[in-house]
């Protein structure tokens, strides 16, 4: 709190902003004058949960905010001096937390770990991955639909001859990587909301296909920063006059973007993964942490994966994990142990499955509740996967992804037992999130596509 004020006082603040995550992943927001900020404190800010997806009813949908000052930061795009600041959502006849606060779920979920680990911490480095374009349009209705995309990199009409061709973009340099500057900027700013970064460069895709990877956080820390990494990218690349997405796969045959997380359970500051003395580098925790995750892989799709879009990225040629293994070094695996980490101190795994779809505070949860489970039950994870491919689809055919939403949602409603331990995630929860995403992947599957008419219109 003592920060906060400090920041209200040096920087003349007039305006309070209190941001939260809806259940699908989308940032909220209200706005009051600072005089308000006791009884922010104090009472709480009510608002109507009915009208944000997956909290309330009509009947029953009166909710509370309450500022979270240890996440306040001055808003770069605010024009009036705006202190900014996550915050907690509760039931304003109990006083309690709202057990569908996505925040709260992820709160719950690594205190479950903290008990059940001896007091170990989860760390997660998100891997933030994008599209910037210069332009877009979509849309539809009963007799049209169609999208369009521009980006400068690839501009049919570029007459310096710096517009980049298929599978040279990754770590390409300027002039060819046009969004630099942009990326510069926007981890200046994040560095000025606490987020530490690792680095940022160029991705695979063409039409700036961009990365930018934080630094290693305790697990709440980490899911805030991508929730308000995503606010920096879409307002910074707005006022630029561009458009970023986080959708897996906005283009055909172009890479997709998506969300891995590197991920470690903690205890003194080193890394609980690694063990000097195992010919894999992985203690045996590590590999009980891998085999819950590699189990409940299908049905964690449901929540890390939760678009009919995810599933265009989540196919063979693209450096996406279409099989539940895991290796030391290949892109291809569900679970890839990154080879240059070499210290046992600093062991992680990566979860190379999620995307930008997910919310980032459900998706964390899920995969510390599966992990979680593997220790619980001593599950093996085995040895890890080396070789080709191809050679891996026939040791693990019988491991496949989904290949869908429809099949995700499938598997998560028959596997959601270890997300319920504890109430972490509550029934209704899990429920309205089923129902919330099934009514999505039927809107898409319901309606042609246009795809459809270049190969049965003249049928």
């Amino acid at each position: 709190m003592q920060r906060a004020k400090d920041l209200i006082r040096e920087h003349k603040v007039r305006f309070l902003d209190l941001k939260y995550s809806d259940v699908a992943g989308r940032l909220r927001h209200v706005t009051m004058p600072i005089e308000r900020l006791e009884a922010a404190i104090t009472d709480g800010t009510g608002f109507d949960g009915s009208s944000v997806i997956g909290f309330g009813t009509v009947d029953a949908g009166d909710m509370v905010l309450k500022p979270d000052f240890d996440t306040a930061f001055i808003d770069p795009f605010a024009d009036q001096p705006t202190l900014s600041c996550l915050a907690a959502i509760s039931d304003p006849l109990t006083g309690e937390e709202c057990a569908r606060d996505p925040r709260a779920v992820l709160r719950r979920a690594l205190a479950l770990v903290r008990d059940e680990t001896n007091g170990s911490d989860l760390m997660v480095l998100p891997e933030l991955e994008f599209y910037l374009f210069d332009s877009v349009r979509f849309g539809g209705d009963g007799a049209e639909a169609g999208y369009r995309v521009d980006a400068d990199e690839c501009a049919v009409e570029d007459r310096t001859g710096m517009t980049l061709r298929q599978g040279s973009a990754y770590h390409i340099a300027p002039p060819y990587d046009r969004s630099w500057d942009f990326r510069n900027e926007l981890v200046a700013m994040m560095a000025g909301l606490g987020i530490p970064i690792k680095y940022h460069h160029h991705e695979g895709g063409r039409y700036s296909h961009v990365e930018v990877e934080p630094g290693m956080m305790p697990a709440l820390q980490a899911a805030d920063a991508v929730v308000l990494a995503k606010y920096l990218i879409r307002n910074l690349a707005f006022r630029c006059g561009r458009s970023a997405t986080f959708m897996p796969k906005p283009l055909f045959g172009e890479p997709g973007s998506g969300m891995h997380f590197h991920q470690h359970l903690s205890k003194g500051g080193r890394s609980l993964f690694g063990d000097a003395a195992s010919p894999t580098r992985l203690s045996g925790l590590a590999l009980h942490y891998i085999a819950g995750i590699l189990e409940h892989a299908p049905s964690l799709c449901g929540i890390t994966n939760p678009s009919t879009n995810s599933y265009r990225r989540l196919v063979p040629g693209y450096e996406a994990p279409t099989l539940a293994f895991f290796s030391l070094g290949s892109r291809n695996a569900a679970i890839r142990i990154p080879g240059y980490v070499t210290d046992p101190d600093r062991v992680v795994i990566e979860y190379r499955i999620p995307d930008g779809t997910g919310n980032p505070y459900l998706t964390i949860a899920a995969m510390a509740l599966a992990g979680l489970d593997g220790i619980t039950r001593r599950l093996d994870a085995g040895m890890p996967f080396q070789g080709e491919l191809r050679d891996a689809a026939e040791e693990f055919g019988s491991k496949l992804l989904p290949r869908s939403l429809p099949e995700a949602l499938a598997a998560l409603r028959k596997d959601s037992d270890y997300l319920c331990r504890a109430d972490v995630f509550p029934t209704s929860l899990l429920e309205f999130w089923l129902g919330y995403r099934r009514a999505e992947a039927d809107a898409v599957h319901l309606r042609p596509h246009p795809r459809e008419y270049d190969l049965y219109y003249g049928c």
